[in-house]
Protein backbone atom coordinates (compact mmCIF):
# COMPACT_ATOMS: atom_id res chain seq x y z
CA UNK A 1 0.00 0.00 0.00
CA UNK A 2 2.89 2.57 0.96
CA UNK A 3 4.11 1.22 -2.26
CA UNK A 4 1.42 2.47 -4.40
CA UNK A 5 0.87 5.80 -2.24
CA UNK A 6 4.05 6.66 -3.23
CA UNK A 7 3.82 5.78 -6.91
CA UNK A 8 0.76 8.41 -6.78
CA UNK A 9 2.88 11.09 -5.04
CA UNK A 10 5.21 10.72 -7.69
CA UNK A 11 2.65 11.26 -10.18
CA UNK A 12 1.11 14.31 -8.88
CA UNK A 13 4.49 15.29 -8.21
CA UNK A 14 5.47 15.01 -12.18
CA UNK A 15 2.35 17.06 -13.06
CA UNK A 16 2.07 20.92 -13.81
CA UNK A 17 0.85 23.35 -11.59
CA UNK A 18 -2.35 24.14 -13.21
CA UNK A 19 -2.95 20.00 -13.32
CA UNK A 20 -2.12 20.00 -9.66
CA UNK A 21 -4.73 22.80 -9.17
CA UNK A 22 -7.43 20.49 -10.70
CA UNK A 23 -6.79 17.55 -8.23
CA UNK A 24 -6.71 19.43 -5.31
CA UNK A 25 -10.19 21.25 -6.37
CA UNK A 26 -11.59 18.07 -7.24
CA UNK A 27 -10.44 16.15 -4.32
CA UNK A 28 -11.71 19.51 -2.27
CA UNK A 29 -15.53 19.46 -3.88
CA UNK A 30 -15.90 15.93 -3.10
CA UNK A 31 -14.50 16.39 0.67
CA UNK A 32 -17.81 18.23 0.65
CA UNK A 33 -19.72 16.61 -0.72
CA UNK A 34 -19.19 13.14 0.97
CA UNK A 35 -20.43 15.86 4.11
CA UNK A 36 -23.89 15.21 3.62
CA UNK A 37 -24.47 16.98 6.69
CA UNK A 38 -23.02 20.30 5.64
CA UNK A 39 -24.55 20.16 2.22
CA UNK A 40 -27.94 19.34 2.85
CA UNK A 41 -28.09 22.23 5.59
CA UNK A 42 -28.82 25.34 3.29
CA UNK A 43 -31.97 26.53 3.67
CA UNK A 44 -32.57 27.22 0.62
CA UNK A 45 -36.05 25.78 -1.10
CA UNK A 46 -37.02 24.30 2.15
CA UNK A 47 -41.12 23.78 2.24
CA UNK A 48 -42.95 22.50 5.24
CA UNK A 49 -44.71 19.16 3.73
CA UNK A 50 -47.98 20.13 5.71
CA UNK A 51 -48.61 23.58 4.79
CA UNK A 52 -46.41 24.19 2.26
CA UNK A 53 -44.96 27.58 4.58
CA UNK A 54 -41.02 28.48 3.73
CA UNK A 55 -40.17 29.82 7.43
CA UNK A 56 -38.38 27.58 9.96
CA UNK A 57 -36.60 27.03 13.34
CA UNK A 58 -34.26 24.60 14.12
CA UNK A 59 -35.93 21.98 16.76
CA UNK A 60 -33.37 19.44 18.00
CA UNK A 61 -31.26 16.96 16.00
CA UNK A 62 -32.38 13.47 15.97
CA UNK A 63 -29.91 10.56 13.93
CA UNK A 64 -27.45 13.15 13.74
CA UNK A 65 -30.15 15.29 10.90
CA UNK A 66 -31.44 19.06 12.01
CA UNK A 67 -34.85 18.81 12.26
CA UNK A 68 -37.01 22.27 11.92
CA UNK A 69 -40.01 23.22 13.57
CA UNK A 70 -42.62 25.08 10.93
CA UNK A 71 -43.40 28.72 12.26
CA UNK A 72 -46.58 28.33 10.81
CA UNK A 73 -48.61 25.38 12.03
CA UNK A 74 -45.43 24.11 14.17
CA UNK A 75 -45.30 20.84 12.59
CA UNK A 76 -41.49 19.37 12.90
CA UNK A 77 -39.44 17.35 9.89
CA UNK A 78 -36.11 16.72 8.96
CA UNK A 79 -33.81 19.24 7.26
CA UNK A 80 -33.64 17.02 4.31
CA UNK A 81 -37.49 16.47 4.05
CA UNK A 82 -38.49 16.31 0.03
CA UNK A 83 -35.01 15.89 -1.40
CA UNK A 84 -34.12 12.41 -2.57
CA UNK A 85 -32.14 11.44 0.78
CA UNK A 86 -35.15 11.77 2.84
CA UNK A 87 -35.77 8.54 5.15
CA UNK A 88 -32.58 6.97 2.75
CA UNK A 89 -30.68 4.55 4.96
CA UNK A 90 -27.33 4.07 2.95
CA UNK A 91 -27.29 8.05 2.15
CA UNK A 92 -23.19 7.99 2.36
CA UNK A 93 -23.57 5.73 -1.19
CA UNK A 94 -25.78 8.28 -2.41
CA UNK A 95 -22.28 10.42 -3.84
CA UNK A 96 -21.30 6.93 -5.94
CA UNK A 97 -24.51 6.51 -7.42
CA UNK A 98 -24.83 9.70 -9.01
CA UNK A 99 -21.76 8.86 -10.08
CA UNK A 100 -22.67 5.79 -12.05
CA UNK A 101 -25.80 7.49 -13.45
CA UNK A 102 -23.43 10.38 -15.07
CA UNK A 103 -20.60 8.06 -15.88
CA UNK A 104 -20.96 7.28 -19.80
CA UNK A 105 -18.38 4.45 -19.53
CA UNK A 106 -20.35 2.70 -16.97
CA UNK A 107 -23.69 0.05 -17.46
CA UNK A 108 -26.61 1.72 -15.18
CA UNK A 109 -28.84 -1.38 -14.97
CA UNK A 110 -29.71 -2.11 -11.53
CA UNK A 111 -28.33 -5.28 -11.60
CA UNK A 112 -24.91 -3.77 -11.95
CA UNK A 113 -25.80 -0.80 -9.94
CA UNK A 114 -26.86 -3.06 -7.15
CA UNK A 115 -23.74 -5.32 -7.90
CA UNK A 116 -20.98 -2.34 -7.51
CA UNK A 117 -22.71 -0.55 -4.81
CA UNK A 118 -23.70 -3.63 -2.90
CA UNK A 119 -27.81 -2.71 -2.85
CA UNK A 120 -30.42 -4.17 -3.20
CA UNK A 121 -31.93 -4.37 -6.76
CA UNK A 122 -35.21 -3.18 -5.69
CA UNK A 123 -32.70 -0.29 -4.04
CA UNK A 124 -31.11 0.72 -7.02
CA UNK A 125 -34.69 0.86 -8.77
CA UNK A 126 -35.73 3.51 -6.73
CA UNK A 127 -32.79 5.15 -6.26
CA UNK A 128 -32.96 5.31 -10.13
CA UNK A 129 -36.19 6.94 -9.89
CA UNK A 130 -35.32 9.72 -7.32
CA UNK A 131 -32.37 10.96 -8.74
CA UNK A 132 -34.08 11.21 -12.05
CA UNK A 133 -36.93 12.88 -10.83
CA UNK A 134 -34.74 15.91 -9.41
CA UNK A 135 -32.96 15.98 -13.08
CA UNK A 136 -36.85 16.87 -14.08
CA UNK A 137 -36.13 20.41 -12.88
CA UNK A 138 -32.31 21.34 -13.86
CA UNK A 139 -32.99 22.85 -16.80
CA UNK A 140 -35.80 24.14 -18.97
CA UNK A 141 -35.26 24.34 -22.65
CA UNK A 142 -35.26 27.73 -23.60
CA UNK A 143 -36.96 27.89 -26.81
CA UNK A 144 -34.59 29.70 -29.65
CA UNK A 145 -35.03 31.58 -32.53
CA UNK A 146 -35.33 28.93 -34.52
CA UNK A 147 -37.01 25.23 -33.22
CA UNK A 148 -38.05 22.09 -34.65
CA UNK A 149 -41.31 20.06 -33.53
CA UNK A 150 -42.45 16.90 -33.97
CA UNK A 151 -44.20 14.36 -32.52
CA UNK A 152 -42.39 10.75 -31.80
CA UNK A 153 -43.60 7.11 -30.71
CA UNK A 154 -43.01 4.63 -28.19
CA UNK A 155 -45.03 1.29 -27.90
CA UNK A 156 -47.13 1.14 -24.64
CA UNK A 157 -45.16 -1.39 -22.38
CA UNK A 158 -46.32 -2.28 -18.90
CA UNK A 159 -42.71 -3.64 -17.96
CA UNK A 160 -42.42 -6.22 -14.98
CA UNK A 161 -45.63 -8.39 -13.25
CA UNK A 162 -49.36 -7.28 -13.26
CA UNK A 163 -50.69 -6.00 -10.40
CA UNK A 164 -47.33 -6.56 -8.64
CA UNK A 165 -47.26 -2.86 -7.39
CA UNK A 166 -48.72 -1.27 -5.03
CA UNK A 167 -51.17 1.61 -5.52
CA UNK A 168 -50.13 5.01 -4.43
CA UNK A 169 -51.76 6.28 -0.67
CA UNK A 170 -53.79 9.14 -2.54
CA UNK A 171 -56.23 5.94 -3.44
CA UNK A 172 -58.59 6.02 -0.47
CA UNK A 173 -58.39 2.49 1.23
CA UNK A 174 -62.15 1.30 0.20
CA UNK A 175 -61.91 1.77 -3.29
CA UNK A 176 -58.35 0.60 -3.58
CA UNK A 177 -58.98 -3.13 -5.17
CA UNK A 178 -61.25 -1.74 -7.32
CA UNK A 179 -59.47 0.96 -8.89
CA UNK A 180 -56.39 -1.23 -9.01
CA UNK A 181 -58.10 -4.23 -10.50
CA UNK A 182 -59.46 -1.48 -13.53
CA UNK A 183 -56.61 -0.22 -14.06
CA UNK A 184 -54.54 -3.29 -14.13
CA UNK A 185 -57.19 -4.32 -16.87
CA UNK A 186 -57.11 -1.02 -19.46
CA UNK A 187 -53.50 -1.28 -19.08
CA UNK A 188 -52.95 -5.17 -20.17
CA UNK A 189 -55.50 -4.35 -22.96
CA UNK A 190 -53.77 -1.12 -24.22
CA UNK A 191 -50.39 -3.04 -24.59
CA UNK A 192 -52.00 -5.79 -25.98
CA UNK A 193 -53.97 -3.71 -28.67
CA UNK A 194 -50.37 -2.11 -29.71
CA UNK A 195 -51.01 1.38 -28.13
CA UNK A 196 -48.57 4.07 -28.85
CA UNK A 197 -47.23 6.42 -26.44
CA UNK A 198 -46.71 9.46 -28.10
CA UNK A 199 -44.32 13.04 -27.06
CA UNK A 200 -43.72 15.87 -28.62
CA UNK A 201 -40.11 16.55 -29.15
CA UNK A 202 -39.25 20.24 -29.31
CA UNK A 203 -35.64 20.73 -30.65
CA UNK A 204 -33.58 24.01 -30.59
CA UNK A 205 -30.70 24.51 -33.37
CA UNK A 206 -27.95 24.84 -30.48
CA UNK A 207 -28.71 20.52 -29.86
CA UNK A 208 -30.95 21.59 -27.17
CA UNK A 209 -34.14 19.24 -26.68
CA UNK A 210 -37.07 18.36 -24.50
CA UNK A 211 -39.91 15.79 -24.83
CA UNK A 212 -43.44 16.48 -23.39
CA UNK A 213 -46.11 13.63 -23.11
CA UNK A 214 -49.13 13.80 -25.09
CA UNK A 215 -51.69 10.70 -25.08
CA UNK A 216 -51.50 7.63 -25.42
CA UNK A 217 -53.35 5.96 -28.93
CA UNK A 218 -53.73 2.84 -31.04
CA UNK A 219 -53.08 4.99 -34.31
CA UNK A 220 -53.95 8.19 -36.16
CA UNK A 221 -52.28 11.46 -36.16
CA UNK A 222 -52.42 13.90 -32.93
CA UNK A 223 -55.05 16.53 -32.85
CA UNK A 224 -55.01 20.12 -32.97
CA UNK A 225 -57.03 19.89 -29.69
CA UNK A 226 -53.75 17.59 -28.43
CA UNK A 227 -51.28 20.20 -29.60
CA UNK A 228 -53.15 22.94 -27.48
CA UNK A 229 -53.02 21.53 -24.71
CA UNK A 230 -49.38 20.51 -24.11
CA UNK A 231 -48.23 23.78 -25.76
CA UNK A 232 -50.54 26.61 -23.62
CA UNK A 233 -47.90 27.41 -21.28
CA UNK A 234 -44.90 27.31 -23.68
CA UNK A 235 -44.08 30.95 -25.44
CA UNK A 236 -43.37 30.74 -28.93
CA UNK A 237 -44.30 33.91 -30.60
CA UNK A 238 -41.53 35.58 -32.82
CA UNK A 239 -40.02 32.37 -33.22
CA UNK A 240 -39.60 30.40 -36.56
CA UNK A 241 -41.29 26.79 -36.12
CA UNK A 242 -40.12 23.92 -38.64
CA UNK A 243 -42.51 20.74 -38.58
CA UNK A 244 -43.42 18.62 -41.57
CA UNK A 245 -46.80 18.99 -43.17
CA UNK A 246 -49.26 17.54 -40.67
CA UNK A 247 -52.65 19.23 -41.02
CA UNK A 248 -53.35 19.46 -37.38
CA UNK A 249 -49.89 21.01 -36.78
CA UNK A 250 -50.36 23.33 -39.42
CA UNK A 251 -53.78 24.28 -38.15
CA UNK A 252 -52.99 24.52 -34.10
CA UNK A 253 -49.54 27.01 -35.83
CA UNK A 254 -51.64 29.05 -37.80
CA UNK A 255 -53.71 30.09 -34.38
CA UNK A 256 -50.24 31.23 -32.81
CA UNK A 257 -49.47 35.17 -33.11
CA UNK A 258 -46.09 36.11 -34.51
CA UNK A 259 -45.03 32.52 -35.38
CA UNK A 260 -42.90 31.94 -38.64
CA UNK A 261 -44.26 28.54 -39.30
CA UNK A 262 -42.14 26.25 -42.31
CA UNK A 263 -42.48 22.78 -43.42
CA UNK A 264 -41.96 20.05 -45.50
CA UNK A 265 -42.45 16.66 -46.89
CA UNK A 266 -41.27 13.71 -44.82
CA UNK A 267 -41.34 11.72 -48.02
CA UNK A 268 -39.32 14.16 -49.76
CA UNK A 269 -36.59 14.29 -47.01
CA UNK A 270 -36.44 10.19 -47.16
CA UNK A 271 -35.84 10.56 -50.80
CA UNK A 272 -33.13 13.28 -50.39
CA UNK A 273 -35.34 15.70 -51.88
CA UNK A 274 -35.00 19.38 -49.95
CA UNK A 275 -37.42 21.81 -51.04
CA UNK A 276 -35.88 24.77 -48.93
CA UNK A 277 -32.41 24.89 -47.13
CA UNK A 278 -32.48 24.35 -42.95
CA UNK A 279 -35.60 23.47 -43.22
CA UNK A 280 -36.03 19.59 -41.77
CA UNK A 281 -36.22 17.73 -38.40
CA UNK A 282 -32.43 16.25 -39.06
CA UNK A 283 -31.60 16.98 -35.49
CA UNK A 284 -35.07 15.24 -34.25
CA UNK A 285 -34.27 12.37 -35.63
CA UNK A 286 -30.54 11.94 -34.81
CA UNK A 287 -31.62 12.45 -31.26
CA UNK A 288 -34.22 9.76 -31.37
CA UNK A 289 -31.44 7.52 -33.00
CA UNK A 290 -29.20 8.14 -30.05
CA UNK A 291 -31.69 7.68 -27.67
CA UNK A 292 -32.90 4.42 -29.74
CA UNK A 293 -29.28 2.99 -29.28
CA UNK A 294 -28.70 4.42 -25.23
CA UNK A 295 -31.99 2.82 -24.35
CA UNK A 296 -31.48 -0.69 -25.64
CA UNK A 297 -28.96 -1.27 -22.56
CA UNK A 298 -32.31 -1.13 -20.37
CA UNK A 299 -34.10 -4.31 -21.85
CA UNK A 300 -37.67 -2.20 -22.61
CA UNK A 301 -38.76 0.83 -20.87
CA UNK A 302 -41.98 0.46 -18.79
CA UNK A 303 -44.32 3.88 -20.01
CA UNK A 304 -44.57 4.72 -16.15
CA UNK A 305 -41.21 5.41 -16.09
CA UNK A 306 -40.69 6.54 -19.76
CA UNK A 307 -40.49 10.75 -18.96
CA UNK A 308 -37.74 10.02 -16.36
CA UNK A 309 -35.93 7.93 -18.71
CA UNK A 310 -36.26 10.90 -21.68
CA UNK A 311 -35.14 13.54 -19.17
CA UNK A 312 -32.20 11.84 -18.21
CA UNK A 313 -30.98 11.21 -21.76
CA UNK A 314 -31.51 15.26 -22.15
CA UNK A 315 -29.20 15.28 -19.35
CA UNK A 316 -26.21 13.14 -20.48
CA UNK A 317 -26.56 15.05 -23.96
CA UNK A 318 -26.78 18.48 -22.20
CA UNK A 319 -24.59 18.62 -19.78
CA UNK A 320 -21.74 15.88 -21.22
CA UNK A 321 -19.30 18.06 -18.96
CA UNK A 322 -21.54 19.16 -15.96
CA UNK A 323 -19.55 18.50 -13.07
CA UNK A 324 -20.88 15.65 -10.93
CA UNK A 325 -20.12 18.07 -7.27
CA UNK A 326 -22.74 20.68 -8.79
CA UNK A 327 -24.96 17.91 -9.91
CA UNK A 328 -24.88 16.28 -6.26
CA UNK A 329 -25.74 19.49 -4.86
CA UNK A 330 -28.47 20.24 -7.15
CA UNK A 331 -30.06 16.83 -5.59
CA UNK A 332 -29.73 17.41 -1.92
CA UNK A 333 -31.11 21.01 -2.79
CA UNK A 334 -33.91 20.19 -4.39
CA UNK A 335 -36.81 20.05 -2.23
CA UNK A 336 -39.64 19.06 -4.89
CA UNK A 337 -37.84 16.23 -6.30
CA UNK A 338 -39.51 13.76 -3.40
CA UNK A 339 -43.03 14.93 -4.37
CA UNK A 340 -42.52 14.25 -8.09
CA UNK A 341 -40.96 10.81 -7.52
CA UNK A 342 -44.08 10.06 -5.12
CA UNK A 343 -46.55 11.52 -7.44
CA UNK A 344 -44.96 9.31 -10.60
CA UNK A 345 -48.03 6.32 -10.52
CA UNK A 346 -50.93 9.00 -10.23
CA UNK A 347 -49.22 10.48 -13.51
CA UNK A 348 -48.69 7.84 -15.16
CA UNK A 349 -52.54 6.64 -14.60
CA UNK A 350 -53.90 10.20 -15.74
CA UNK A 351 -51.22 10.11 -18.74
CA UNK A 352 -52.76 6.59 -19.76
CA UNK A 353 -56.48 7.97 -19.32
CA UNK A 354 -56.11 10.92 -22.02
Amino acid sequence: MEKIKKNIKDLYDDLKSYQQQKIDNFISNFNIINDLSVVTLSSENIICRKCKHNKFVKNGISNGIQRLKCTNCNSTQFHDANTPLYNMKLKDKWPDFVFIMLDAEQSKTCKNISKELEISTKTAHRWRHKFLSSLNSVSDLEILEETELDEVYFPFTVKGVIGKEKFDVYIAPDHKDNIESEFRIEEKQKEEEHFQSIYMCIHNRNSDFDFIQIKNQKKGIVSEADLTRIMQDIDISGKTIITDKEPSMKSFLRKKEGVNHLTFKSSDMKNGVIEQKNVHNNNINNTMMLLRNWMKDFFGVSTKYLLNYLKWFRFMRKFEIFKLEKMLKLTFLDKNSSQRFNDIFKDYVTFVRL
